[in-house]
This record gives structure tokens, sequence and C-alpha cells, in this order.
């Protein structure tokens, strides 16, 4: 298997101050927390340098949690960026800031914690075709359970609008499928993050995953599921 060493770095941000599941970013699943699904995949892939797999947090108790398991943490950042209206591009370019070596690298792969069951495989898989393909910008997607082109929207008096108005009478199998964004990983080039500070750039490609390995958790039914999900594999 081919490498990025030294090209792409992997940066993972795990917040201690979350506010619908506390501390969802150490909460376990299969005796493990979470930060150790997406540090694990990271170091197993063998794409990074074991150096370049970046935790990035406000929190001691993480920070040390994230160590035992082979990440790098090279520093606590601000507390006011683990609260709103700051989010991950905000962190990352924070952590740029702070370690411009890492400007000079082609691009960054976000990983998220709360997307545990990602395997190694779509990893491997999102980095080849972001590399292929040449995208500025990938993102991992699920196709949606119902097809969004038949999506509506309710006024506040209750009138029912079509958002595509054009497509609303047509079945679901004569639609092209859609797809939502699942919140497992982000590839993006370094120097498009810094210009733009967005991840939603003009060339944008997709890494398309299965349902079962998009769960995205953000309250206990998500982590319920997703502990159901581990039990039966």
């Amino acid at each position: 298997m081919s490498t990025y060493k030294n090209k792409i770095f992997c940066f993972i941000p795990a917040k201690a101050a979350s506010t619908r599941l506390k501390k969802k970013n150490i909460l376990k699943l299969d005796g493990k927390e979470l930060i150790y699904y997406p540090i694990n995949n990271a170091l197993k892939s063998g794409l990074f340098e074991n150096s370049d797999v970046i935790l990035s947090t406000e929190s001691e108790e993480i920070k040390l949690i994230a160590e035992k398991y082979g990440a790098t943490v090279p520093y606590l950042r601000e507390e006011k960026l683990a609260r709103d209206p700051y989010g991950v591009v905000d962190v990352l370019l924070d952590f740029l800031e702070c370690f411009p070596k890492y400007k000079l690298y082609d691009s960054v792969c976000i990983l998220l914690p709360t997307a545990p069951l990602m395997g190694v495989e779509d990893l491997v898989g999102a980095i080849e075709k972001y590399e292929k393909e040449y995208f500025d910008v990938l993102m991992s997607v699920t196709e949606t359970e119902h097809n969004a082109f038949r999506s509506v929207s309710v006024t506040a008096k209750g009138k029912v609008e079509p958002i595509f108005q054009d497509l609303i009478n047509k079945k679901s199998q004569e639609l092209a499928p859609t797809y939502r964004i699942n919140g497992a990983l982000i590839i993006i080039k370094v120097k498009k993050l810094i210009e733009s500070k967005t991840y939603f750039l003009s060339n944008w490609g997709a890494y398309i995953m299965p349902a079962e390995r998009s769960i995205d958790i953000d309250d206990e039914n998500g982590l319920a599921y997703a502990r159901y999900l581990k039990q039966v594999e």
C-alpha cells in the first residue's frame, strides 16, 4: 500500500466541552473511548507518520488518553475554541498558526471521534480517491434514507412547499440518489483551507460509505445505536 507520509497529516479534533452529550469524545464504545477509533484507524492505515497523527483538545484528561493510544497532542488549545461559534475549521487554523510547519503539507485528513464505526478501509479508500481525482476537498457521505429531491419545507402557517416542485411527483426510483455528509472524514488542501477558511470548495469530491458505518454520535440515541451495531458486527 502506498503511503502519503510527509504529504498529508491527520487531525482529530476532540473537545471536552460538548453540550448535548457530556464528554462524548471519551465515552466508551466496546470498552474503548471514542477517540481511540480515529487514532487507531490513522495509525493502522500506515498512511501517516505516527507523529503526524495529531489530536487537538483543550482537556488534559483527553490529552492523556489520546497519548496512551499513540496520538500526538502537541499543545492544549484555548478553551474558547471548544465553544460556539467556533468550529473545527477554527480549531485547525489555530493549530496551523501554532505549528506552521504543517502549512507546508499538501493536505490534511480530518477524522471525527463521533464516527467510530468508520473502518481503516474507508480511510484508505477516501485518500486514494482524493489523490486520484485531484479534488481540493473530499468528504465522506452516505445515501439519504429518503430521497432529498422529494423534500418539502413547512411554513409558519403549516403550508407545505416542495423544495423541488418539478420533482415532487416523481417516484424515488425515478430520481438520482441523494447523499448527506456523514461527518466521518474530510480531506482538504492545506493551502485552500487557509485561503478560504471553509471546507466548501467548488472542486469537492465524495467518498460514499454504507449507512452502518456512517453513525454520527451526537446524543444518547446515537451512542446506543453504535453500541448495538458493535455487538452485532
